[in-house]
């Protein structure tokens, strides 16, 4: 009985373990699913912005810059697929094992089963039965051997019962499996065909870019241009920054000298300092350079510094303040289109590139709240965000 109890033990454990493991692995098929999901559906906005720069004339730069992330994104999507196959045929590998397995101990322990059974049939037609009863010492003795035999029956019923819904559970899920793997041939199938369109776009790409090497010196030009102007825009926020601070210090000593407390922007620093990860994004849509020194993304070997991050959101996008603060500055810079700043205690955000401005200098603002429009063009946001006159990653305050 103890061999058996372990038996029953272990096909209970078994089961558990795979009802464990089945949702595990039905999370991560989720979660992969969500990424294929997410990145077809950027590889369709891409393709649209790709579509209206194909447009424009003299759009080449651009070009190269949405098909390389183009490529980018149907790369992670090929990883992704295959992801989600591998995934599923290790399921299906595991759970067809395992089914194997309970089927030879259900073969087992059912010839097992069918063996007692004849065994107490040939006892039952020799009295068998009757003188294991006879032979017990006393009454108590007989209960004992009636309950017993009744037990060892109903325990080889159950034994058989478990193992065989056991089997027809996992059953099903080799059904469920192979409808899977059915659908994840035909997503492979669908994955190879964007592979030989990434061919096409890498040759395409190529192209672009020794169309534009043999233009090296109009995009060189090009580059020195926008960092004039990113140098332009750091030289306007120190600048508004630096009247901010003499703005204050002045109201301090009125205050002073009239005996008055002035307000201490520090309060509303420290209020956005604890926000750090958690304010919600200026627009919503794809990092297209990060913060920091990096390649130029139109020519690698020009190294670029970004105080800030560009997002690609699209055209006509609504751009909104990630905190609330004073806007203390709306100016419009060449390249740039209307640049607004806002002040949040110590801590200063800025958004580039951004048209139908629905502020004015003075206002005050809510976190949320419209400051205005992605350009029509679909330019990338510029984003900066600034302590005092330090530049920081605004990447890494931002709601992820």
């Amino acid at each position: 009985m103890i061999k058996k109890r372990n038996i029953e033990r272990f096909v209970v454990l078994l089961c558990l373990l795979l009802l464990a493991a089945g949702s595990v692995c039905a999370q991560s098929a989720e979660e992969l699913k969500a990424k294929r999901q997410r990145l077809q559906k950027e590889l369709r906005q891409t393709n649209q912005r790709l579509s209206a720069t194909r447009a424009r004339r003299g759009a080449a730069v651009g070009q190269a810059s949405l098909i390389r992330q183009q490529i980018e994104q149907r790369t992670e999507l090929l990883e992704t697929l295959h992801a989600e196959a591998d995934r599923d045929a290790t399921r299906l590998h595991r759970d067809s094992n395992v089914v194997v397995s309970l089927t030879d101990d259900l073969s087992r322990m059912g010839r097992e089963y069918g063996s007692a059974l004849r065994a107490a049939n040939r006892a039952r037609l020799s009295n068998g039965w009757l003188a294991f009863m006879l032979n017990a010492s006393g009454f108590n003795d007989a209960f004992l051997r009636v309950v017993y035999l009744r037990q060892y029956r109903e325990y080889r019923r159950r034994q058989a019962r478990l193992i065989q819904q056991t089997r027809s559970s996992l059953n099903e899920r080799i059904i469920v499996l192979e409808e899977q793997r059915i659908e994840q041939d035909s997503l492979l199938y669908n994955a190879e065909d964007q592979a030989g369109t990434l061919r096409e776009e890498l040759i395409i790409q190529t192209g672009i870019v020794n169309k534009l090497s043999s233009s090296e010196k109009k995009l060189l030009a090009k580059v020195r241009k926008q960092q004039q102007q990113s140098e332009r825009l750091n030289q306007e926020i120190r600048a508004t920054i630096s009247r901010a601070i003499a703005s204050d210090e002045r109201k301090a000593k009125v205050g002073n000298k009239a005996g008055t407390v002035a307000s201490d922007p520090s309060s509303v620093g420290s209020s956005i300092s604890r926000r750090k990860g958690k304010l919600g994004w200026p627009v919503r849509g794809k990092v297209v350079r990060r913060f920091g020194t990096q390649p130029h993304p139109d020519v690698p070997s020009v190294k670029i510094q970004n105080s800030g991050i560009d997002i690609d959101a699209g055209a006509s996008e609504t751009v909104e303040a990630v905190f609330a603060g004073e806007v203390i500055s709306l100016r419009t810079i060449p390249g740039l289109h209307n640049v607004i700043m806002i002040r949040h205690g110590s801590f200063y955000t800025v958004y580039s590139n951004v048209e139908h401005p629905r502020v004015k200098t003075g206002e005050s603002v809510q976190a949320g709240q419209q400051l205005g429009l992605t350009t029509p063009e679909g330019d990338a946001l510029h984003f900066e965000l600034w302590k005092g006159k330090i530049p920081l990653d605004p990447a890494s305050w931002l709601i992820r």
